[in-house]
């Protein structure tokens, strides 16, 4: 709040290239942490004073953005420079634009005569003009430029001098021009993901003024997003590798689905264990939640294989199903208490470097313990319904096939009187 007050009262300051604004309260190790996710995106283009523009009008749409304290835009405008033209009289003379350069060079800097050693430090003897005649551009009217055959000539009679603008710097990113425009936000419970997002199609429109313009969040946004990326490509490739482990031991296509409806459930018990807990989801949680999914299945691993055993045994499914869970109970809640109960230290624990490791710990704990409890009455339920909806495929099909099949005709042939010798009267 005091930052932002502090800049409502200095506002804009005229010919200033940017301006930021922090508070000494923040430690030099917090405010680089603090820096670390400020909300950062790159225009890409060719230079222009178009591109310049639209940089500065994109850090004012940040500006304006609640939640963000300050906004800047890292344009290169230039400095002032000295660009130095031959006239047609310095060719005549012979003169050259290297052998101009070195000369006002010589002039202003200084040409190094000689190096004398004292001690350990080398000194170099620079010969160039005096201090007050190389503070004052007047110097350049007075100047002369001493030709190829020996003659001196003023500077003013073969070159014009013209002020112009030329970047200090040029920075570039995968080989494109790049301005870099920034904003920082008020304190680290702004979600400046969301900001990106919100903030989005303002700055496309801006972007679409221009030509060959492109842009692209780097930074925390861009790590968020390649992070988000690679966490559905390994949930995915979790999936799979869980149904191929499941399907081979029980070889079956269906039979997996049952142990893998504990999954959400998992997820959903994490989630529930945050909003307990008071604990703001991270990436640490989805990275618990991709640990949950594989440990969750083992409750209904149990199950799903003591009913395939007591079914080949030639129990019924149904009595295999009820048997299952008063069975299969202690294995299943001392399987996962145990679990939660090595997690417990690290829940209690209030040191700063456990502070990183405790929304995974209770992504791990909450979701083992829910899905426990949703696992003794939900995979039963599965088995049973999915043998149902089988029964009931098998009786439609038969049904709708039923038309289609050969029917055996029997046709009886009796003998003829012909055929046995007897004659009518």
């Amino acid at each position: 709040m005091i930052v932002k007050r502090w800049r409502e009262i200095v506002g804009d300051i005229p010919g200033a290239v940017s301006l930021r604004i922090r508070s000494d309260e923040m430690s030099r190790r917090r405010r680089e942490d603090y820096d670390e996710e400020a909300l950062e995106l790159e225009l890409r283009g060719p230079a222009s004073e178009q591109k310049n523009e639209i940089a500065e009008r994109i850090a004012d749409v940040l500006r304006e953005v609640e939640g963000i304290t300050t906004a800047w835009a890292k344009v290169n405008y230039g400095q002032d420079e000295l660009e130095f033209s031959l006239k047609p009289r310095a060719m005549e003379l012979g003169l050259t634009q290297q052998a101009l350069a070195e000369q006002v060079r010589q002039a202003f800097y200084g040409e190094e005569a000689q190096r004398i050693l004292r001690d350990n430090d080398d000194i170099r003897v620079m010969v160039r003009l005096p201090r007050q005649a190389r503070e004052s551009l007047h110097t350049l009217d007075r100047l002369s430029i001493r030709t190829p055959a020996g003659a001196a000539v003023p500077l003013y009679t073969i070159a014009d001098v013209t002020f112009v603008k030329a970047p200090s710097r040029i920075e570039r990113n995968d080989r494109a021009l790049v301005i870099r425009i920034g904003a920082i936000p008020e304190d680290e419970t702004v979600d400046i993901v969301k900001i990106a997002q919100q903030v989005t199609p303002a700055i496309q429109a801006l972007v679409n003024e221009g030509t060959d313009l492109s842009f692209l969040f780097r930074g925390y946004i861009a790590e968020h997003a390649e992070s988000r990326q690679r966490t559905i490509i390994g949930f995915i490739a979790l999936f799979f590798a869980l149904y191929g482990l499941l399907a081979i031991p029980f070889k079956s296509i269906v039979q997996p689905f049952y142990v893998l409806i504990s999954v959400p459930f998992g997820i959903v018990g994490a989630l529930l264990g945050h909003i307990v807990m008071g604990i703001t989801p991270s990436f640490l949680s989805v990275f618990g939640m991709l640990a949950v999914a594989g440990i969750v299945v083992n409750d209904a691993l149990v199950l799903v294989d003591y009913v395939n055993r007591r079914c080949q045994e030639g129990v019924p499914l149904r009595v295999a199903v009820q048997e299952s869970g008063a069975r299969r109970f202690r294995p299943i809640v001392l399987t996962s208490v145990t679990t939660f109960a090595g997690l417990v230290p690290i829940l209690l624990d209030r040191s700063l470097q456990a502070q990183f490791l405790i929304p995974m710990a209770v992504t791990l704990g909450a979701g083992i313990l829910v899905s426990t409890a949703i696992t003794l009455y939900l995979i039963p339920c599965a088995l049973l319904l999915g043998d149902d909806f089988g029964k009931a495929f098998a009786h439609a099909r038969n049904w709708y096939f039923r038309p289609f099949r050969k029917s055996t005709i029997e046709v009886t042939v009796s003998p003829s009187k012909e055929l046995t010798g007897e004659t009518g009267a």
